[in-house]
């Protein structure tokens, strides 16, 4: 009897142990670790942080010209969940990265992009938009820069 409660207890702390290091790696995605085909190529690591009580609905994803998804970005952005999206751009100088998301049913659009660029790495084109945006609005930062681009946003 107490062998088995010893046996049970300890599948249960090592499926513990196997979860909490599964959900501390799920942010160490980083541009800088991601599979090139040559060095100085393009990545991208994408973080994107949804603050609303609204989940956001993937409407449309681009890896840009010439680029690779390494992590695709998902279909629902639960409300408090985080992602990171990352892409590739195997014998490429330039990749820009873009998901848009509808947040909530029928709630406006936001467009999560980085252009990663020898000279010029942005979020220009990042943004909400449409029904009831000004209700919401989105930080950005950009922690690394061409040709390992790291960027997080968060939509709240």
């Amino acid at each position: 009897m107490i062998t088995k409660t010893r046996r049970i207890t300890a599948g249960v702390a090592a499926v513990a142990a196997t979860a909490g290091i599964g959900f501390a790696c799920a942010g160490a995605a980083h541009a800088g670790t991601m599979p090139v085909t040559r060095p100085g190529e393009p990545t991208v690591a994408m973080t994107i942080t949804n603050h609303t009580n609204k989940p956001e609905y993937l409407v449309g994803a681009t890896a840009g010209q010439g680029g690779q998804w390494v992590n695709a970005p998902q279909r629902v952005l639960y409300p408090g969940a985080s992602e990171t999206v990352t892409a590739v751009a195997p014998f490429a100088n330039s990749l820009t990265v873009d998901a848009q998301y509808r947040i909530g049913l029928f709630g406006p659009t936001a467009n999560y992009e980085i252009e990663n660029m020898k000279h010029n790495t942005n979020t220009a084109m990042s943004g909400i938009w449409g029904p009831r945006a000004q209700n919401y609005w989105m930080n950005n930062s950009i922690s690394s820069r061409y040709p390992t681009v790291n960027v997080g946003f968060d939509q709240w």
